[in-house]
């Protein structure tokens, strides 16, 4: 699950395996303070700390290479030209609203409509509570709402 979190914000195969990798032996590490119902979020906050001293240390510089496969696939698939234009645009867009409101409302976002976690796995993976992650995710929304008509304005 975290693998696949790390995957969408934009981390590398490569740099997701090794940011889990180490989560999960700075963990065995550490885990003789953290107690067994708070071990996911004591991980995936470790694994959020890695993924954003990486960003850090690579100077949030994102590089497209010619040897990349989505760069020749985006060549070789049948849609539209417009279409595929006005996706890049509303994803660019998207991104930068997301890049504008709070952390914690951009990981929850994220979690709920790109993961497709539910509340309940959203609560044990952040280690809060349920009814916590429905207000956050709720305030997440409006703040969302907010910032995007601000851009569409």
């Amino acid at each position: 699950m975290i693998y696949f979190y790390l995957k969408k914000n934009g981390c590398s195969h490569e740099d997701a395996e090794d940011i889990v990798q180490e989560s999960y032996t700075k963990f065995i590490a550490y885990s003789s303070g953290v107690p067994s119902d708070k071990a996911l979020s004591y991980i995936f906050t470790i694994s959020m700390n890695e993924f954003k001293k990486l960003l850090r240390k690579q100077g949030k510089e994102r590089s497209i290479s010619i040897d990349d496969d989505n760069f020749w696939n985006n060549f070789a698939n049948d849609q539209d030209t417009e279409m595929s234009v006005l996706t890049i645009e509303m994803n660019h867009e998207i991104a930068f609203v997301l890049n504008r409101i709070q952390e914690i409302f951009k990981q929850l976002l994220l979690l709920k409509y790109e993961l497709e976690l539910s509340y309940k796995e959203i609560a044990l993976l952040l280690g809060i509570k349920e009814e916590t992650v429905r207000t956050y995710l709720f305030r997440a929304r409006k703040e969302f709402q907010k910032k995007w008509r601000e851009l569409h304005e």
